[in-house]
């Protein structure tokens, strides 16, 4: 989806005033293998095959009892979701968007809109008054995922009968924008605010209510930031910069509380976590900055250029998102603190911040589409040095 979204004919249009300045390098496809169909793949699996699937773990481990956890609805529900991953890692590569993948994409959506149903429903019947407040952040996450998701079931319809217009792309924006700055941004500071409250901090503290009434009502006309590049009137682009600038507010409230709290949260222990926890803060605070500097119409069109989209993108999903589920996984004991992962980890977000450079300036480097593989063949090995140091007995023990 978010690489399907990113030249709609307006957009172009709006781009126009900075491309001269831009060099993009396109990758044929080779022999057998569609490049298109490939990225559909791969952003697919990293939403719901990585993303999502962390998140159930990390929510159902933190706010279900042992009696709930082990119930068959949540393993069927797991076993299923992965069933519907598989099925898009083996039918998006090499047909892109037909019968089987829509299929299989259509099924974790409705298991997953599902799952939320019945995680709010189970966890309210019996919450203790401590964690109050972080399930707020979850809840209202896994709301606005319920939300995300009525937008690709709408993407058929609408291509049908109006082809890939501009209500097309408002669809996939739609998606994007409240899974981004929704789903995972909710339920990722909500599970940070739990380890909190496991630590005995009271969360129902006026820092975190303002900030998370901030945040919550500002992220819905958010949405108009991602619409930005039909150019529309001047009174759009000033609802778009207050609602980016009532987001920046909240999460500051938010980072002060955290930071305020940081001994409790780090609680001494390697300088990894402190390393992951800070980076996540970092980017997310770029994302929120960024955000509100895409609301001056002098900058949308630059905003919305193809590198620097790709750049963003990945900021948040790995900047951000991936740096705190490695976070959450230490926390939790799925990750256990080692040199070697620790030099995997200065190796991941290493080449992690050098890619996002070379994407903002690629049109200044020479052979950037080396050096972007270089780094991605980089990052995917500090990946898999964290992977092979997964606790799996604990995973299984939970």
């Amino acid at each position: 989806l978010m690489h399907s979204a990113m030249w709609p004919s307006s957009r172009v249009q709006l781009a126009n005033r900075v491309r001269r300045n831009v060099t993009f390098t396109s990758l044929d496809s080779f022999t057998g293998l569609n490049y298109s169909y490939t990225l559909h793949a791969h952003s697919h699996l990293a939403f719901l095959g990585w993303v999502f699937m962390a998140l159930y773990v990390f929510l159902t481990h933190a706010y279900l009892p042992n009696g709930q956890l082990k119930t068959k609805r949540y393993s069927r529900t797991f076993i299923l979701l992965q069933v519907a991953n598989v099925g898009m890692l083996v039918t998006f590569p090499f047909m892109g968007y037909a019968f089987w993948s829509i299929l299989f994409s259509a099924l974790h959506a409705v298991l997953a809109m599902g799952f939320a149903w019945v995680f709010i429903r189970d966890v309210s019947s019996g919450l203790p008054e401590r964690h109050h407040m972080s399930f707020q952040f979850v809840k209202w996450g896994l709301i606005l995922m319920i939300l995300s998701n009525l937008a690709p079931f709408a993407l058929g319809p609408v291509s049908a009968t109006q082809g890939k217009g501009d209500l097309y792309y408002l669809l996939i924006y739609f998606y994007l924008h409240f899974q981004y700055n929704g789903w995972f941004t909710f339920a990722l500071l909500g599970l940070v605010f739990w380890q909190l409250e496991e630590q005995g901090i009271a969360t129902n503290n006026k820092l975190l209510r303002v900030g998370f009434r901030l945040k919550l009502f500002a992220v819905f006309p958010a949405y108009i930031l991602s619409a930005l590049w039909l150019d529309p009137g001047s009174s759009w682009y000033l609802v778009a910069g207050l609602a980016a600038a009532a987001q920046l507010i909240g999460l500051v409230y938010l980072i002060v509380f955290m930071i305020r709290h940081i001994g409790s949260l780090i609680n001494g222990e390697s300088k990894v976590l402190k390393m992951l926890l800070f980076a996540g803060v970092l980017a997310i605070g770029m994302q929120h900055i960024l955000m509100l500097f895409s609301a001056f119409p002098s900058l949308a069109a630059l905003a919305f250029t193809r590198n620097i989209v790709i750049a963003y993108l990945h900021m948040v999903l790995l900047g951000f998102v991936s740096v705190w589920i490695f976070f959450l996984a230490f926390k939790v004991g799925f990750l256990r603190v080692s040199q070697v992962l620790k030099a995997a980890f200065i190796l991941f977000l290493a080449a992690f911040m050098v890619t996002e450079l070379v994407l903002v300036f690629q049109g200044s480097i020479v052979n950037s589409a080396f050096w972007l593989f270089v780094l991605a063949v980089s990052q995917l090995i500090g990946i898999a040095i964290i992977t092979m140091h997964v606790r799996k007995k604990s995973i299984i023990a939970l």
